[in-house]
């Protein structure tokens, strides 16, 4: 168990807490557990994708709207007669057969949707609604990032049964982690169900 407990006398308030931070951050580094920006991105990557997959969204129905609507059909089919004769005056037999097939192909463009398809504004409202469920997943995160290194900076302090009950809560905290950031504390949460499993009577 790693805690750490930075301040000086007469300092003021907040330059603790900013140096309480920093502390936070260089204890999960020591940890090597993920960093914060580390498991803010991964959870939006699990909650809605990138910003980079929803630009290639946008431009892959840009691109799909220059491609033609293409119609082919077989309009009509003739079957010319057979003719025989002599070709022209000669003991020579001629027989002609002829089969004739008339096709049509239409290539149609929606001009207007090559300017603004109707499309875009759906997708640029997924889009934004993705973006908010991002933002939301990582300021869940950040305080779930934080109140995990708290809990576990509080544990060297405590014995018996309040150890106890700090542990299963900061298992808690992991495994809630572990869930929005798509498994990236699964090592860290498997670690810490050792422990407690150690730690248990």
């Amino acid at each position: 168990m790693l805690g750490i407990r930075v301040g000086w006398p007469g300092t003021a308030p907040a330059a603790a807490r900013d140096v309480n931070g920093i502390a936070l951050l260089c204890a999960a580094a020591a940890l090597g557990e993920p960093a914060l920006l580390e498991a803010q991105a991964a959870a939006q990557r699990a909650a809605g994708g990138t910003a980079a997959d929803d630009a290639g969204r946008t431009a892959r129905l840009r691109r799909s709207h220059w491609a033609p609507v293409v119609r082919g059909e077989l309009l009509r089919r003739d079957d010319l007669r057979s003719r025989v004769g002599e070709l022209r005056g000669y003991p020579l037999q001629q027989q002609d057969a002829g089969v004739a097939n008339t096709w049509s192909i239409t290539l149609t463009w929606d001009f207007a949707q090559l300017l603004y398809a109707r499309e875009e504004s759906q997708l640029a409202l997924a889009h934004v609604h993705l973006a908010r469920v991002r933002r939301e997943a990582a300021e869940k995160v950040a305080a779930l990032w934080v109140e995990r290194r708290q809990r576990r900076a509080a544990l060297p302090a405590l014995s018996g049964e309040a150890l106890r009950e700090a542990s299963l809560e900061l298992l808690r905290v992991t495994a809630e982690l572990d869930a929005v950031t798509g498994a990236l504390y699964r090592d860290v949460l498997a670690r810490e169900e050792t422990e407690q499993a150690g730690e248990d009577p």
